[in-house]
């Protein structure tokens, strides 16, 4: 590694840029957050957002060192015992990554949030780690009006819980796995329809037809299966059509004088790729709402200006997105495959020109100035059909609470195995009634000495008021009830508010990769409620 490599983005994230790429992992870089709390959860969070390169962090709490937080905070030593927990854990965490740049405040949450709006809004994400529900309340409606993601996060014994809060959220790739080619069988272009009608298969020799790439092959049975049908617009659009396809390939294959066989990757290939590749090149259902959106015709964020210069595009240019300009590897010859790669990217190329030239007069509609640079615009244009947009809901524990209810009640559970496995939803509502018995009683069940008993007991009356809270006056309350375990109200006393690290360092990794992937506006993140069991090591998501 050379002498300077340690200073250098490219040398010192090089596993995560093969993950988001350099222009991902520059959005890391101007990242900036803001962490509620210094507990072990808020630190293990802290610790993968400095290792991945944000630019800064700011810890906010009040709370002092004490002996207890040693055996669940690896950040923490003895002689820390007594100073500022916020300062304790900065130094550690900066020690981490010289390039990240970090504050510490003593001062509450509380106080942050009754502070200037202006101050919050300077934060790309501001996240809340084991915090009451009236801060968490407090600062969701602040951050949501002002469009800065908010990120609830929880540890409660083996109980883990994550809440993202945003109003909106654009996604420019959303790394689907495994995506369908964009090989355009049904609107070749005319680059590619020349390298179509050059190739002859009947006067190729069977070496020169055995390193034909299998794109050829596809379009040349095309071209058979539209004789069949007497239609030169015809495309397979049935199981059926694909597996005449396949058939129609197998009749391309020829064998050599001496070996007789007819075996040939290429054409195994080919017919591999059939059910997939023969697909009509149509734009998805989310990207066509997204072009349709308000939001297209009249915002001036980057990613809404883009999309309309998108709508611009598609609607000139048959209802197609643009190119993507990428082959997946076949076995070829290198020179056609060359060609045919060339012929794409090049195509790939003049579409990104043609929305950026849309882009432009877009800006200048709206009076942005040239805010697309030619490079993000290739890149948007290349993942056109993996752009995503999420709307999020304002954090609403009563109405949040009245969800969880729901889903408890909708459980079907049977009598023999009610005992061995809690659902997501019943731990989400003891968690709400922890809440509720924190803020009535001043302390968590199962602590200052009060026997687990006696506590689950008070805790089991919060998960009843909670639930007549949430239905109708009239409905009954015991069939939910039932669906709520006393082993499970026992198991939320036994924990008596432990943070174990395990499920902090678990549960603050999954944060900070949502917030990676809310800075980075790439892959999908958690829409909106993630609950991990370490009782069972099962982890779900839902929708609140």
């Amino acid at each position: 590694m050379p002498p300077s490599a340690s200073f250098d983005p490219s040398y010192r994230y090089d596993r995560q840029v093969r993950l988001w790429g350099e222009e991902g992992q520059a959005s890391i870089g101007t990242t900036s957050a803001c962490v509620l709390g210094s507990d072990s959860l808020a630190t293990e969070t802290l610790k993968s957002l400095v290792l991945a390169g944000v630019h800064s962090f700011f810890v906010v709490d009040d709370a002092r060192v004490e002996h207890a937080d040693l055996g669940q905070n690896f950040f923490l030593q003895s002689d820390d015992i007594g100073r500022s927990r916020a300062e304790a854990t900065l130094e550690k965490l900066t020690e981490l990554n010289p390039s990240v740049s970090g504050r510490a405040s003593c001062q509450s949450p509380t106080a942050l949030a009754q502070e200037d709006v202006e101050k919050l809004a300077t934060f790309s994400v501001v996240v809340s780690a084991n915090q009451s529900e009236s801060i968490d309340t407090k600062f969701a409606e602040v951050l949501y009006n002002i469009r800065v993601p908010f990120v609830c996060i929880k540890s409660y014994g083996l109980i883990g819980t994550m809440r993202i809060c945003i109003k909106e959220h654009t996604i420019a790739n959303s790394h689907e796995e495994n995506p369908r080619p964009d090989l355009r069988l049904d609107a070749p272009f005319k680059t590619l329809s020349e390298i179509i009608n050059e190739t002859d298969l009947n006067e190729m020799t069977v070496e020169q037809l055995r390193h034909t790439p299998y794109i050829l092959l596809h379009f040349k049975a095309l071209d058979v299966f539209r004789k069949h049908r007497n239609n030169e617009n015809a495309f397979p659009e049935t199981t059926n059509d694909r597996k005449e396809i396949q058939q129609i390939l197998q009749s391309f294959r020829r064998s050599t004088e001496h070996s007789g066989t007819k075996d040939s990757e290429n054409f195994d290939e080919a017919k591999a790729a059939v059910m997939r590749a023969f697909q009509k090149t149509t734009i998805g259902a989310s990207v066509q709402s997204i072009l349709s959106a308000a939001e297209s015709s009249d915002s001036t964020q980057p990613f809404w200006l883009i999309c309309e210069a998108l709508r611009r595009f598609v609607k000139f240019n048959n209802g197609l997105l643009p190119l993507r300009g990428t082959l997946p590897d076949m076995t070829s010859d290198s020179n056609r495959y060359t060609r045919l790669a060339s012929v794409f990217h090049e195509k790939a190329l003049l579409d990104a020109q043609e929305v950026l030239r849309l882009t432009r007069e877009v800006e200048k509609e709206r009076g942005v100035g040239d805010v697309i640079s030619d490079d993000v615009c290739y890149r948007f244009c290349k993942n056109a059909d993996r752009i995503r947009v999420q709307h999020g809901a304002l954090l609403d524990y009563t109405r949040e609470t009245k969800e969880c209810v729901r889903k408890v009640k909708e459980m079907s559970i049977e009598e023999q195995s009610r005992e061995e496995k809690v659902d997501s939803a019943t731990w989400l509502l003891l968690m709400r009634a922890v809440g509720r018995f924190r803020k009535e009683k001043g302390r968590f069940p199962g602590t200052n000495g009060v026997p687990v008993s006696i506590d689950a007991q008070d805790l089991k009356k919060r998960v009843e008021v909670l639930i007549r809270e949430s239905v109708q006056e009239e409905e009954e309350i015991k069939p939910i009830l039932h669906n709520v375990t006393d082993s499970a109200i026992a198991e939320m006393c036994r924990f008596g508010a432990a943070e174990l690290h395990v499920i902090s360092s678990y549960v603050g990794g999954i944060a900070s990769q949502e917030i990676i992937k809310l800075a980075t506006n790439q892959y999908v993140p958690i829409d909106n409620t993630f609950v991990f069991d370490g009782h069972s090591q099962e982890s779900s998501t839902f929708k609140l």
